[in-house]
């Protein structure tokens, strides 16, 4: 019995809590601790649940402040412990700090996850249709194929010799034609009696049974020929849809990596410090028309080492980026008076200095399946909703920004250069020879 009162039966702490959360967690226990009872009976002193308070002190619910003040005052009744007022402020920091992180990232991790799940929709929607037409496309060309074979056998077959007229025909030996004097024959046939079709000739072939001809063909070869074109662009098309959604969801599952890991043990660590030879941070171009939502953007992302830039309008963006070195990323509201988010990103995708910055849309007219078409079908590579959630627009920028340093450290590294073993005097000393031609790296030998 000594083991559960001595620690009041307490659960350990939430593995999965941010620092906010831990800090207010911990203090929250020490203050219960310092009553000596257990957990149940505490419980049942508050009108509790016993689960419901040992999720309290365990950090995976955050206490309302009410129960913070009850505890406070049960402390003052049992043991006399009073918090001075600087101590009491602090603790109220500690709760609106918890209380505001824990939303905020399960928001964002729900936030996320839907991206992720939606982008994973598409992949695989386009994977699927990608592979029929695929298939449709190999099917067609074997048809081609099939039809460039009967063409060569049209071609090569020989032409037969017509036959002969029946005025030509010769008669049987032992049988003379009869003149034109001689008497018909009893069993002849009265004038104007036509002979049977078939009795002598073979019928006519039909043009149901008849093959086709040169010219069919070589029209039906057209139309599949014109066929494979269509279904080679709409193949390529879709191949383009699934690599732009395999990207989104990389992009998705590294910004949900890194919320994670905010919301984890480790406490959230301030971003490091880059080695001089990376020179300034990237910078990260902010447009929108009202001034107080840069303020929030810049609020959220300016603690964090960014270099901001500022536009109050598309024309405005479109000017700082005349000079587009260095942008990481750019976030761009979309409903802006005159030019829009997606005329702005129009014009950013066709100028070829500017269209491989990836950009964000900040919209506030949802993020369904028509206004995601439409931004991704102008340039976007991600959404975040208004009002923005701090952590999810932190984790999108940091995993750009990131990118960026990385395509930034690639650029710098020299070209592979390819190793050419010196020829074989140079390893005895003896130098090239007077007027004898140096060979070429990669020239065969001599013997």
């Amino acid at each position: 019995m000594a083991g559960p009162v001595r620690d009041g039966g307490l659960q350990p702490l939430d593995r999965e809590l941010n620092r906010e959360c831990r800090e207010f967690a911990e203090t929250l226990r020490e203050l219960f601790l310092e009553l000596g009872i257990s957990v149940r009976r505490y419980a049942t002193r508050c009108y509790l649940n016993p689960g419901t308070l040992s999720r309290y002190l365990s950090g995976s619910r955050i206490a309302p402040w009410q129960f913070v003040e009850e505890l406070l005052h049960h402390l003052d009744e049992d043991c006399g412990t009073r918090l001075d007022p600087s101590a009491l402020d602090r603790l109220r920091r500690r709760h609106q700090a918890a209380l505001r992180t824990a939303a905020s990232i399960g928001r964002a991790v729900q936030q996320l996850e839907g991206q992720l799940q939606a982008a994973d929709r598409e992949a695989r929607r386009a994977g699927a249709r990608e592979e029929q037409l695929d298939q449709a496309l190999d099917d067609t060309r074997q048809t081609i194929a099939d039809l460039d074979a009967r063409l060569v056998r049209l071609e090569s077959r020989p032409l037969l010799p017509a036959p002969p007229a029946p005025a030509d025909r010769v008669p049987p030996p032992g049988r003379t034609e009869p003149s034109d004097h001689a008497e018909p024959p009893d069993h002849a046939e009265p004038p104007g009696h036509a002979e049977p079709p078939g009795r002598d000739e073979p019928p006519a072939p039909s043009d149901a049974t008849a093959p086709p001809d040169r010219s069919t063909l070589l029209a039906e070869r057209d139309a599949l020929a014109r066929e494979v074109d269509r279904l080679a662009e709409e193949l390529a098309r879709a191949r383009d849809r699934a690599a732009c959604a395999e990207t989104r969801c990389d992009l998705f599952e590294r910004q949900l990596a890194l919320v994670e890991q905010q919301q984890g043990l480790a406490d959230v660590r301030a971003p490091a410090v880059r080695p001089l030879e990376e020179g300034l941070p990237p910078k990260v171009l902010l447009v929108d028309d009202r001034p107080d939502n840069l303020m929030v953007l810049e609020a959220v992302l300016g603690p964090h080492g960014h270099r901001l830039v500022r536009a109050e309008s598309g024309p405005d963006a479109l000017r700082a980026l005349l000079e587009p070195d260095d942008f990481a990323v750019i976030l761009l509201d979309v409903q802006m008076p005159g030019m829009d988010g997606y005329e702005t990103a129009a014009h950013i995708k066709r100028r070829a200095r500017t269209r491989d910055i990836p950009i964000i849309f900040v919209t506030a007219i949802g993020t369904d399946p028509d206004h995601s078409m439409r931004g991704y079908a102008a340039g976007a590579v991600d959404f975040i909703p208004k009002p923005v959630d701090p952590w999810a627009l932190r984790a999108k920028v940091a995993v750009h920004v990131e990118l960026h340093r990385e395509r930034r450290r690639h650029a710098t590294l020299p070209a592979p250069t390819r190793h050419v073993p010196p020829p074989a005097h140079a390893h005895a000393g003896t130098g090239t020879p007077a007027g004898a031609k140096v060979p070429k790296a990669g020239a065969p030998s001599a013997r």
